[in-house]
């Protein structure tokens, strides 16, 4: 029988290692689970990106501009991704920008959070001398978005444009940082972008110039059916504290600038509605003419939403999407007329079409001035309206593809109805400040002619046309 070892004894106990191998081999699974998820985050970013790229590229095409992917370089912790958007220029001739992501994979995109990636978007122009322009505009940090891709898709965006100072010429201009998000939540979009604003100085030739652009903000959130869906439905505003332009004697200022656009939908059936507020609006002039309260909403409802759907997706499909302008046949003999947007569809594609327009036609949309009205001394002058074509139930393709040609076809089917108000201190106000010009427009004259009827001091007009008969406050136009 063995002693015991006596509780004094100097020979130590062993105990196995299990702890530390445990740990080992926890950690090499560890380094291998994250290994083999970076791979598929790398693929999957891949996969990502090219989806993201071809919603730019549609996005991109329905206001003229083209994407054209340059390259993508896949690593397995790293990938980037140069893109060429090509916009339309003032002058005729495109406007490249270059388009730089670099892509983080997961499932710890450079060790910020968890999730799929993390894309680090900057851009730069395609032109050398715009491009020194831009390095002297930011040269130590470049406008950057930077996206957190989530590990269901989801994604948030951060926008971020440094502020600086430019002189160019003896004209400084020196800009405020803005910065934004962007979330993408399955089919739904949230946007918020804020930006204090600029201002201008040019000392001139003895005349100074100055300019100022107040805080801009623009939000908006959209909802789609799904991902195939080009419309969806949602509300974006952009607003404009201030702007001003200062020359002298020739000023113009202006406050409270709004812009809202809404879309909603009912029973199948679309309604978009777009306004333009202005607060003040200071014109250029020795008088120094003030207009008040300047409102311009428009609607257009009673949109059916299927065809309508079909052609924005034909429309977006073709433009080119290789990235490559096509202009060297644009003068050539038949070639497709850059005027009508169905010319670069395929026969059958334009047939398609007709048919989605005749169809949207024939459910009698309604396009409505809301309101038109600026506020005046004496009151408010305001013009409301709206347009249809109740006739269009009667249109065939061969009467749809004589339209461009022989537009006075319409007339017959149109429903047109507008009215003018305005007490006459508030119009001959208005008048007034088209200056030389208001000595050609007299409301007694106009009273006494028949264009506008008087009760008390309200003045009206009321022009209607009814599928080809005319009449303008109730009385037969020949």
């Amino acid at each position: 029988m063995t002693d015991p070892i006596p509780p004094n004894s100097p020979t130590p106990i062993r105990r196995p290692a299990r702890p530390l191998a445990a740990a080992a081999l926890g950690a090499l699974l560890l380094v291998g689970a994250y290994a083999g998820a970076t791979a598929v985050f790398s693929s999957r970013a891949q996969t990502l990106t090219t989806d993201l790229t071809d919603r730019l590229r549609a996005s991109a095409a329905a206001s003229g501009a083209q994407v054209e992917q340059v390259s993508y370089a896949r690593g397995f912790t790293h990938s980037t991704q140069v893109l060429r958007l090509r916009l339309p220029g003032t002058d005729g001739a495109p406007q490249e920008l270059l388009v730089t992501n670099d892509i983080q994979h997961g499932p710890l995109p450079a060790f910020s959070g968890v999730g799929q990636a993390t894309v680090t978007t900057t851009f730069r122009p395609g032109d050398p001398q715009t491009q020194a322009a831009y390095a002297r505009a930011f040269p130590t940090r470049q406008p950057r978005i930077v996206t957190a891709i989530g590990l269901a898709g989801d994604t948030h965006s951060r926008v971020d444009v440094p502020g600086g100072t430019v002189t160019e010429q003896g004209t400084t201009v020196n800009w405020q940082p803005l910065d934004g998000t962007v979330d993408v939540q399955g089919n739904d979009t949230r946007l918020n972008l804020s930006w204090p604003g600029l201002t201008v100085r040019d000392p001139g030739d003895g005349t100074p110039t100055s300019g100022t652009v107040g805080r801009v903000t623009l939000t908006g959130e959209n909802r789609r059916d799904g991902p195939d869906d080009p419309i969806g439905l949602g509300r974006v505003t952009l607003t404009l504290d201030s702007a001003g332009l200062d020359a002298g004697t020739d000023s113009m200022n202006m406050t409270g600038l709004t812009i809202s656009a809404d879309t909603t939908a009912q029973d199948g059936y679309l309604n978009s509605a777009v306004k333009y507020d202005v607060g003040t609006l200071t014109l250029p002039g020795p008088d120094g003419a003030a207009l008040r309260d300047l409102q311009l909403h428009l609607s257009l409802g009673h949109l059916a939403r299927e065809p309508l759907a079909r052609l924005a997706t034909l429309l977006n499909e073709a433009q080119p999407d290789d990235g490559q302008p096509d202009d060297s046949q644009s003068d050539a003999p038949g070639s497709p007329d850059p005027a009508d947007p169905l010319a670069a569809l395929s026969p059958e594609q334009q047939t398609q079409a007709r048919a989605d327009l005749l169809a949207l036609l024939k459910e009698n949309p309604v396009l409505r001035l809301e309101r038109l009205n600026v506020t005046q001394p004496g009151g408010n002058v305001t013009l409301t309206g709206q347009f249809s074509l109740p006739g269009a139930a009667r249109l065939s393709d061969p009467d749809l593809q004589r339209l461009p040609d022989q537009p006075d076809t319409l007339l017959p089917l149109a429903d047109l109805r507008l009215n003018l108000s305005a007490t006459q201190a508030a119009l001959n106000d208005l008048l007034g400040t088209l200056g030389p010009l208001a000595g050609l427009v007299d409301p007694d004259t106009l009273i006494s002619a028949g264009y506008l009827t008087r009760s008390g001091d309200q003045l009206s007009l009321d022009l209607r046309l009814d599928q080809g008969r005319a009449t303008l406050n109730g009385q037969p136009l020949e």
